[in-house]
């Protein structure tokens, strides 16, 4: 099934960065002590939001120069994620095959021309099933990304960073790996009725709801479970909205001995109660949430989970449900997550014998995305289509700003004030989205379109009735796209759907 590897993948590697927007002085506000108008002006909010965080001190917005030499900055913000040079394209034939030679004083890329200098991506899986150790590269976030941190986290910070890079080089780490990947690859198959429905290309559905409590996530969470073991941290810390990624944590957590802490927006522990009781019947401690304007969604676990790792960064460690945060915290994430687009690829393989023209998935943090996307970003031919919600859509209407230690793209107003978000999904009601997604969008590689509460309940119940599926409500989002673009690409192209787990939520007109 795998042998889609040999000849899809290709390799390249990347050697520069750019330069940070900005200087912090004192510690920070682990959710927004620094942020960017959009005039370009930088504010600084002075919000004490934890007795372990002090206000911040200063705050300098500048452009220096940086040199590729220089990415590894003693300042306080460090711009470890940022880089977006020309790139050495390799193609594979068996592993590896003939290397292109940059030219020695490549133009800073345009739009256009990124699309051929995507951050590079080595396969894990190989053709026997096996999984291999990965060329580790902390690039491809292009402006995007960096390490906003308060200090006392910082140390925490560069340990991770370097503790990662030589575990995932270290064969027995992907030894173990497996034997707790229990489910192996989910199921990749043809959605017939949909088809028909569409009456044009091929619908394939990657059925991520059939992985253990139904999360798309769970590639990720035993990859950093088991690299915190090998840190020796004895208590795991994560956030999230929709519970699913909160059960297969706590779930781990109880395998592997570990202390589990699963913090939730209060607004989404209220609409998931018996989901709640699950996480804590699994040995979790649950904290909720809310941001201070009142929200109890993602955002606002997403900012508790980070001030709780940092109030006790000697033993907790951080496990980031999405591929948002401070530089290495994305990079961990895509890492493990990728495997979920090699997935695809071997399948899509072994099924018409080559790839698919199109891929779709929802996009709210940017998890899915990641996970699907990635293996496939080197081929330009091939479309990657992301969904956002329409009152979340920090791709489509957000601007630049710092928010939970990274550089991207949130929604604010002109004062730089975040705006409040609103799904029907708890995992699509975000303000703001991971850096390497705002940058593929950035560049041109990836479209971005959003749907309604309406569409997504629409597209809940295509996937339904069409093929008996029960999908959760984030990738609900992405049906109508998905059979817009079947029908636009007509006969004989293929594309891939993402379809994760059913969320429990009560919502009225939901037929669950």
């Amino acid at each position: 099934m795998l042998h889609s590897l040999r000849r899809f993948l290709c390799f390249s590697s990347s050697k520069s960065c750019e330069p940070t927007v900005s200087t912090t002085h004192g510690t920070e506000n682990v959710e927004d002590a620094i942020r960017l108008r959009p005039d370009g002006r930088s504010i600084a909010q002075a919000r004490v939001a934890s007795p372990c965080l002090e206000t911040l001190g200063s705050v300098q917005s500048r452009t220096p120069s940086v040199s590729p030499s220089s990415c590894d900055s003693s300042t306080q913000t460090e711009s470890t994620n940022a880089s977006d040079g020309e790139t050495r394209a390799t193609t594979i034939s068996t592993v590896i095959g003939t290397t292109s030679t940059p030219p020695e004083s490549p133009a800073k890329p345009t739009s256009t021309s990124r699309l051929n200098t995507i951050t590079p991506y080595t396969p894990i899986l190989q053709v026997d099933g096996s999984l291999r150790a990965p060329q580790v590269t902390f690039d491809g976030y292009g402006s995007y990304g960096g390490r906003f941190a308060p200090e006392s986290i910082m140390g925490f910070l560069y340990e991770l960073t370097s503790f990662f890079e030589a575990t995932v080089s270290d064969p027995s780490f992907w030894e173990e790996y497996a034997t707790f990947q229990r489910s192996r690859a989910t199921p990749l198959h043809m959605a017939g009725k949909l088809t028909s429905l569409a009456g044009g290309a091929t619908i394939w559905l990657k059925r991520e709801d059939k992985n253990e409590y139904g999360s798309h996530k769970t590639r990720n969470i035993i990859g950093q479970l088991l690299l915190a073991r090998r840190m020796g941290r004895s208590e795991i810390v994560t956030d999230c909205a929709s519970t699913k990624h909160g059960k297969f944590t706590a779930a781990m957590c109880a395998r592997l001995g570990l202390r589990c802490v699963v913090v939730i927006g209060a607004d989404d522990a209220s609409a998931q109660e018996q989901d709640v009781l699950e996480i804590k019947s699994l040995g979790a401690k649950v904290l909720t949430a809310r941001t201070p304007s009142g929200m109890g969604s993602l955002r606002a676990a997403i900012t508790e989970a980070l001030r709780y790792a940092v109030c006790n960064h000697e033993s907790a460690y951080y496990l980031m449900g999405s591929p948002v945060g401070p530089s290495p915290l994305p990079t961990l994430a895509r890492t493990f997550q990728a495997l979920l687009g090699e997935e695809v690829a071997a399948q899509m393989h072994e099924a018409v014998g080559r790839q698919p023209d199109a891929l779709v998935t929802a996009v709210g943090s940017g998890s899915g995305a990641i996970g699907l996307f990635r293996p496939f970003l080197h081929d330009s031919s091939i479309r990657l289509v992301g969904v956002e919600a329409a009152k979340a859509a920090a791709l489509t209407d957000g601007g630049l700003g710092v928010l939970q230690g990274a550089r991207t793209l949130l929604l604010q107003n002109h004062d730089g004030q975040i705006l409040d978000s609103h799904s029907i999904s708890p995992d699509m009601n975000l303000s703001t989205v991971g850096p390497e997604v705002a940058h593929w969008k950035d560049s041109g590689r990836i479209e971005i379109s959003t749907a309604t509460d309406t569409v997504a309940l629409d597209g809940f119940r295509s996937l339904q009735h069409h093929e008996g599926i029960l999908p959760g409500l984030d990738s609900s989002h992405a049906v109508a796209k998905t059979l817009d673009l079947a029908k636009e690409l007509g006969p004989g192209k293929n594309v891939v759907l993402m379809v994760t787990g059913c969320d429990h939520i009560g919502v009225p007109g939901l037929d669950v």
